[in-house]
């Protein structure tokens, strides 16, 4: 059996659907077998970057397993981004790269390269994959390919390589001879949590009279989602969530309270900074989540941090009272079967409730804009629209956090973007593996008219597969966040970020038209209701120019003050831009308010 076709085959056997590919000449043999095997089906995109992300995307969709082939040289390092992703944000996905046949590798010579487009992309790619490694021996493939699924799957997830040359892609083995792998050979400990830890836990839990409890990712990666709803039946408290864990609890739930962090809702991060207890799940605990000055954060709380990977515990950054590494999964389980009666804390409850409806991401004045949409308004109008079930791909930049802020999440919603690595670029392809993964569901593509550019030719893989993707261009013009950052560093002055000053953008509607997809501009409130039911209801592919104002600002975020020494010190995070008066702030505050230096300039920071 040629060991392409076994390749292939343990794919199928691993229930993997689509691979995501372009070919070259290193790769050939690999896409031949592919093409061959009626069970896999391949999807060609225009660019490797593209097939890397739509593969991060694939595989956060289906939870399982996303697959990119490419050939060697450019091929190979073409996808390095899209890893990142993968990596930074724990997706488990599997990238096959073609090499030049083993003899033509420079191995250790003192040379640049021997082969025609080599490329030593194993030790660029080892920081960011959990394992990588050149398949030189053909009976060793077996036990490389068991290995590379078992790592990019346990623990803390995250992006596996195989690099095959292509004499070994095209070797004759005889599956019955193949050594698998044996995960013992790696000497891990598993991630168990102590009973004894889950009563510590459920001591503090019945302490506590302003508990928070924070809902991450890991929760998701974890397949926790369930046993996370059984735990907050019994554990009656406020939940906040990560941006990678906003969609695990629909924005109505009676005890979702909002996003937290430099870019949160108000009302989360009052409900963090006010609580006398964080039970923090399957969060990193981030700067982007905390400030950065972490010693300000939840800084009345006791901590308790579960966490797979033991690293994000013992960085120096939040210090948690009690830090537990293990599964999410385990710990929840282990919580719900040792609990059995309800802890409520309603008052506690009732002023979150209060500070989420007394603070909400649109404001009324957002809708009296005119001549172009408002950013926010648009992302929760479009969140009313749509559907249960709904797939939800945002960009970076302003569209991301725009979007994070005011997009309400139903139930059955997913909302994601490559949080960790944040590439502009990311949403198209990204939403073209989502498309793959869920036919039959609206898939929703929220692209700035910066990223747009930076993936812009796979519009043609959607038009070629007549993916039913809806795209917006949140376009403004301009690079905003940086615009705005200029705003208050440089006295204005403006550099690359503006039309007058280097930056450009294209009419995105003559090139839509191009590539043969339908197109809509909105650019006004009165127009948005009426063309969002049209843009949704239409069949197939649409791409829609949403005009925004040129100035449109990122509010809430947080602030940043210079000291008398000129350093810029963050503020914490209850205290985010447009700041509230000092009195209102006070009227929010249960903990003590940090001492403030009347010397202090307020200055935002990016």
């Amino acid at each position: 059996m040629k060991l392409s076709d076994y390749l292939v085959q343990y794919l199928v056997d691993l229930n993997v659907k689509h691979v995501f590919l372009v070919i070259g000449g290193a790769c050939a043999i690999l896409v031949d077998a592919i093409g061959k095997n009626k069970n896999l089906k391949y999807v060609c995109t225009q660019h490797e970057q593209s097939a890397a992300m739509a593969v991060d995307a694939y595989s956060r969709m289906t939870q399982n397993f996303g697959v990119a082939v490419v050939t060697s040289g450019p091929g190979a390092t073409n996808l390095i981004t899209g890893i990142c992703c993968a990596y930074f944000d724990s997706i488990p996905c599997l990238f096959i790269g073609g090499q030049v046949n083993i003899w033509e590798t420079k191995g250790d010579k003192k040379i640049r390269q021997l082969g025609f487009q080599e490329t030593d992309i194993i030790d660029m790619v080892k920081p960011i994959t959990k394992f990588a490694v050149l398949v030189k021996a053909p009976e060793k493939i077996k036990y490389y390919l068991e290995k590379a699924v078992y790592l990019a799957k346990s623990g803390r997830p995250g992006p596996v390589w195989l690099d095959i040359p292509m004499n070994v892609q095209q070797a004759e083995i005889d599956p019955d001879t193949l050594v698998g792998f044996d995960p013992s050979e790696l000497g891990e400990k598993p991630a168990d949590v102590a009973q004894e830890t889950i009563f510590k836990i459920l001591a503090e839990l019945k302490k506590a009279k302003r508990p928070v409890v924070i809902a991450g990712s890991g929760i998701k990666l974890g397949k926790a989602q369930i046993d996370f709803l059984e735990f907050i039946k019994k554990f009656r408290a406020p939940v906040i969530s990560t941006w990678s864990g906003v969609d695990i609890l629909p924005y109505d739930h009676e005890l979702y309270i909002g996003q937290f962090g430099v870019y949160g809702n108000r009302a989360a991060n009052f409900t963090v900074q006010n609580a006398d207890l964080v039970l923090s799940l399957g969060s990193r605990l981030d700067t982007r989540q905390t400030g950065g000055q972490p010693k300000t954060f939840a800084r009345a709380a006791k901590k308790i941090v579960v966490d797979i990977d033991r690293g994000e515990l013992e960085k120096d950054w939040v210090v948690a009272d009690l830090p537990v590494c293990a599964n999410v999964k385990d710990v929840l389980t282990k919580l719900n079967d040792s609990q059995n009666e309800t802890l409520e804390f309603p008052d506690w409850l009732v002023k979150a409730k209060e500070w989420k409806q007394r603070y909400p991401a649109v404001l009324p004045e957002f809708y009296d804009q005119k001549g172009s949409v408002n950013s926010y308004v648009f992302a929760k109008t479009l969140s009313e629209k749509l559907q249960p079930g709904a797939v939800v791909v945002a960009d970076q930049g302003g569209n991301l956090t725009w979007t994070i802020q005011a997009f309400q999440v139903k139930n059955g919603q997913q909302l994601f973007s490559a949080f960790g690595n944040s590439p502009m670029g990311y949403a198209l392809p990204a939403a073209i593996g989502a498309a793959f993964a869920r036919p039959g569901e609206a898939i929703i593509c929220i692209d700035g008219d910066c990223g747009f550019q930076m993936n812009i030719q796979e519009l043609q893989t959607v038009k070629y597969y007549n993916l039913p993707i809806k795209i917006f261009i949140l376009n403004n013009h301009s690079y905003g966040i940086i615009k705005q950052f200029q705003e208050i560093y440089f006295e204005g002055r403006y550099t690359a970020t503006t039309p007058e000053t280097g930056y450009s953008v294209p009419d995105f509607i003559k090139i839509s038209e191009a590539y043969g997809i339908p197109t809509m501009t909105i650019s006004n409130h009165q127009e948005l209701l009426g063309k969002l039911d049209q843009i949704l209801e239409a069949e197939g592919p649409i791409l829609c120019d949403v005009i925004l104002d040129e100035n449109q600002k990122l509010i809430p975020k947080l602030v940043s003050v210079r000291n008398t020494e000129g350093r810029y010190i963050s503020r914490p995070i209850e205290d985010l831009s447009p700041p509230l008066s000092r009195e209102e702030l006070k009227a929010n505050m249960i903990v003590k308010m940090l001492d403030e230096e009347k010397s202090e300039k307020p200055t935002e920071i990016n």
